[in-house]
């Protein structure tokens, strides 16, 4: 070799040995991406003879994973859910598409991440179908630019340098007050310190006084909207604790896996198969209408329980805890006083054009009043692609695309949420101009947890403080940081093993993200202080 290349070499590979050791430091100060929030006692007793019934109020994921958890280990449990399909907003129904012909239509695109450490446990325990990867994380701007995140360094910290090199913020604003003072705040979560300080803040009110740049604030909104709030009602602590769990936190990247097949057909069928294999009841079309707390263990529609995991959407909770007879008052208020957040809106619909193939089959976009994000159904699903090669749809369907508005705005009346989306959809990928919707499907609902201003405090815990009641739900406050399908899944493992562990059983492994963040503990600038009140 060369001398002087040996010399090159040896240059190279100065800045790549640093970089690596930046790596290894950042992952040794977050003590490792993967965290043993449980760890079973392997001694202790998988189960025991004659356990108590359970039921299990609600269908959707943190209530399957409790269910199904429970069932493995013995306990004769029984699932109430009040429609006629398990999964929640992970569900799916049969809709008709022509005269005669019926689909699956599932409720929202949904990605599943690498860092969905419970998620993925359910998901691995189940009979899945194949998952595909997604080749980019993609923000449509109004514009029509497109924010691309594939490639970015995944590391903490170091991934921010990404969004600096993508422009959503410059060197000055990140080193020129107030960015300096504020931006902070996203490295140091600590959920009792984050929560005290910043959730009485909104995310619209510290973007406000952070000046926060116009692109910056766009990758921000992404995180806002995925908890169907705008920005003035969103907590800024819940914002900072997204971020600190989907981006600070793990080194997976913003990319993710998706399924190939309706959840129904991928997921839920398999799940509801074993659980009844098991001897579970499951009672779907059955809502719960009667709760109490007895002598002797629980009622619920006039059957005698010894646990229960109350797994509900946030809607039923009031009408059902507020007044329940036998419960503690402080558990009925907490339990009752849990609130749904805005409208959110997913619309199908069949049409005669297609979108442009550099398009990703799931694309974020800048919304301009609802349109927050488009799904291509047609390239990836099979039930689709069955239903336009078999002609169950419409012979002219060029497409199949999904809308999705996270939160609607409180003064879009219903008529106009339709030609709100469509025209927003039609100014983003202006090829679809002129097409027609042949078919759709559409449905408003307000069942989703409320994560806004200053109800953090007041929000239950998996344990309810009465022996054999349990919280599982995206609305629990759990212990360490997790949002979403994982914060379900993962509350149904909690609420498992606050049973196993009153009976005296093993309990089931839990692995999380790093709980705080990077700069946890640095105390507030008085500058972040002065701007925020905080």
């Amino acid at each position: 070799m060369l001398p002087w290349f040996g010399l090159l070499l040896g240059l190279l590979a100065i800045p790549f040995a640093f970089f690596l050791g930046l790596k290894a430091l950042i992952r040794a100060r977050l003590g490792g991406y993967k965290h043993e929030f449980v760890r079973p006692d392997p001694s202790a007793p998988l189960t025991k003879e004659a356990l108590r019934s359970v039921a299990v109020l609600g269908g959707g994921v943190a209530g399957l994973t409790a269910a199904l958890t429970l069932a493995r280990r013995g306990y004769p449990v029984t699932l109430y859910e009040k429609k006629a399909f398990l999964g929640g907003k992970l569900g799916s129904q049969r809709e008709p598409v022509l005269a005669g012909q019926e689909t699956w239509v599932s409720h929202g695109f949904h990605a599943f991440f690498p860092h969905y450490h419970s998620f993925r446990r359910l998901l691995d325990s189940v009979r899945i179908c194949e998952l595909e990867s997604i080749d980019d994380y993609v923000i449509c701007e109004k514009s029509g630019a497109m924010t691309r995140f594939r490639g970015v360094e995944p590391t903490p910290v170091l991934n921010l340098f990404g969004l600096l090199r993508r422009g959503l913020f410059s060197l000055k604003d990140a080193v020129s007050a107030p960015g300096r003072d504020l931006y902070g705040v996203f490295l140091e979560y600590e959920a009792d310190a984050t929560f005290r300080r910043y959730d009485s803040v909104s995310y619209a009110e510290f973007a406000r006084r952070g000046r926060v740049p116009p692109r910056l604030k766009l990758a921000f909104n992404t995180f806002a909207r995925a908890f169907f709030a705008d920005e003035e009602k969103l907590s800024l602590a819940q914002l900072i604790k997204a971020f600190h769990f989907y981006y600070l936190s793990q080194d997976g990247g913003l990319l993710y896996e998706y399924p190939i097949r309706d959840y129904e057909a991928g997921l839920m069928r398999p799940i509801a198969e074993e659980l009844e294999s098991l001897g579970a009841e499951v009672r779907t079309l059955d809502p719960v209408r009667e709760f109490s707390r007895t002598l002797e263990g629980f009622q619920v529609n006039g059957r005698p329980y010894g646990a229960v995991v109350v797994a509900l959407d946030a809607p039923a909770l009031g009408p059902l805890f507020l007044d329940a007879p036998g419960l503690p008052e402080e558990t009925r208020r907490r339990i009752g006083s849990v609130r749904a957040g805005q409208r959110y809106v997913v619309w199908r619909i069949w049409i005669d054009k297609d979108i442009r193939e550099s398009v990703p089959v799931f694309v974020i976009t800048e919304r301009e009043r609802a349109l927050d994000a488009v799904t291509a159904f047609h390239r990836f699903e099979v039930e689709t692609k069955e239903d336009l090669k078999s002609g169950r749809a419409d012979p002219k369907t060029r497409a199949v695309l999904e809308l999705h508005c996270y939160a609607v705005p409180d003064d879009l009346v219903d008529a106009e949420i339709k030609p709100t989306l469509f025209g927003e959809l039609l100014r983003r990928f202006p090829e679809l101009e002129g097409a027609s919707v042949l078919h759709e499907w559409y449905v408003v609902e307000q069942n989703f947890s409320a994560f806004h201003v200053g109800l953090e405090a007041d929000r239950p815990t998996v344990e309810t403080g009465v022996p054999g009641l349990y919280c599982a739900a995206d609305w629990v406050k759990l212990p360490f940081p997790a949002m979403l399908l994982e914060a379900a899944a993962a509350s149904g493992y909690l609420a498992a093993n606050g049973i196993l562990a009153e009976d005296g059983l093993r309990l089931e492994p839990i692995v999380t993200v790093p709980l705080k963040g990077l700069m946890a503990g640095m105390p507030a600038p008085k500058t972040r202080v002065e701007l925020l009140g905080a």
